[in-house]
């Protein structure tokens, strides 16, 4: 699967989370995320573990992308686990790759179109928001950052405040 996405950090958490809600008419999702990150010399390997709304699930997420700012082309893979492979698989994962790190998160999740709206608060980061513009597979890479361009806009998010770099990497750099 293939997504365009745009991330960066957010100076007011409530005034952007009322735009997306604006923009999209509907009340969003609330997540609980903790992700585990694995060493991994192809792109990036996670285990999330989530909680939607009271309802608790768990993948398994393979993906790849550029560090650089504004729009990117990400490609991804999602395996959706029970609880019995979730923790047999954490233990393997951790023994055979290392643990690179863990990051812990709120996210509030709007859906528009074709669009995932993340408004996210990072344990030990702060506030961020991230847009994936969800690829059909007539679309271009160009389609995908029109779209990402254009909601970065109707949500008032300045072309400074983008980031190229994902959680994972801002909380090690802190270390």
């Amino acid at each position: 699967m293939r997504n365009v996405e745009i991330k960066a950090r957010v100076h007011d958490r409530t005034k952007i989370v009322n735009l997306a809600q604006k923009l999209v008419g509907e009340e969003p999702a609330e997540l609980l995320q903790h992700d585990i990150f694995y060493n991994s010399p192809n792109g990036r390997l996670k285990m999330r573990s989530f909680t939607v709304n009271g309802v608790k699930k768990s993948e398994l997420i393979w993906y790849n992308r550029p560090d650089q700012s504004g729009p990117k082309l990400s490609e991804y893979n999602k395996t959706e686990l029970d609880e019995a492979t979730l923790e047999s698989l954490k233990i393997s994962l951790a023994l055979s790759m290392g643990i690179k790190g863990e990051v812990k998160k709120s996210r509030t999740l709007f859906i528009y179109e074709q669009t995932r709206i993340h408004i996210d608060t990072v344990e030990g980061l702060g506030d961020f928001m991230e847009l994936e513009v969800v690829l059909n597979e007539n679309q271009t890479v160009e389609d995908g950052d029109k779209t990402a361009k254009h909601i970065q806009k109707l949500l008032e998010v300045s072309d400074e405040d983008l980031l190229t770099v994902a959680y994972m990497d801002m909380l090690n750099a802190r270390k």
